[in-house]
């Protein structure tokens, strides 16, 4: 994980500082925001619920590892999913949803969340270059990314027919 990674130096150091530069805090607490609003599912219940609900309804700003944290178990990535297309509930019951108490299990587990997050962003329309690597996510290399790919979930979203969360959120 990150904490175990050495300290940039030279470019490196430039190049990381730059992209901790571009992170918007309230942009981000914007997107924690949309994420708690939209509406679950019935059936949707367990670890993905419990995840989305440690974040605060009223977030009116964040920091990037606060960010990051939300989202590094792919849990709250499975709801999103699943909010924004109920016919994937059924994926949810996979044994990668399910919370491991075995550390190794689970860093393997969330690893792959992240990845059939992006999958599903893919299949939902949001274009490659929008989209986060699942290092940026789960080393918090490049959270600025993250909170943009979720921001052009939201817009690609808000374009489908039968969109049931918040209305003219991004717009």
């Amino acid at each position: 994980m990150a904490q175990f990674r050495a300290e940039k130096a030279g470019f490196a150091r430039d190049a990381q500082r730059r992209m901790e530069g571009k992170f918007d805090s309230e942009t981000a607490a914007k997107v924690l925001r949309w994420i708690r609003m939209l509406p679950r599912p019935s059936n949707l219940t367990g670890p993905c619920v419990d995840s989305v609900m440690k974040i605060p309804q009223d977030i009116q700003s964040v920091s990037s590892d606060a960010f990051a944290d939300y989202l590094i178990d792919g849990l709250t990535l499975g709801y999103i999913t699943v909010c924004l297309d109920p016919s994937r509930l059924h994926t949810l019951q996979q044994n990668t949803w399910r919370v491991s108490d075995k550390p190794v299990f689970e860093t393997a587990r969330q690893r792959e969340r992240i990845g059939l997050f992006l999958d599903f962003l893919g299949a939902f329309g949001v274009r490659g270059t929008s989209q986060f690597q699942t290092d940026q996510l789960y080393e918090k290399t490049g959270v600025a990314q993250v909170v943009t790919s979720l921001c052009q979930l939201g817009l690609e979203a808000e374009r489908k027919p039968g969109y049931r969360g918040p209305a003219k959120f991004w717009s």
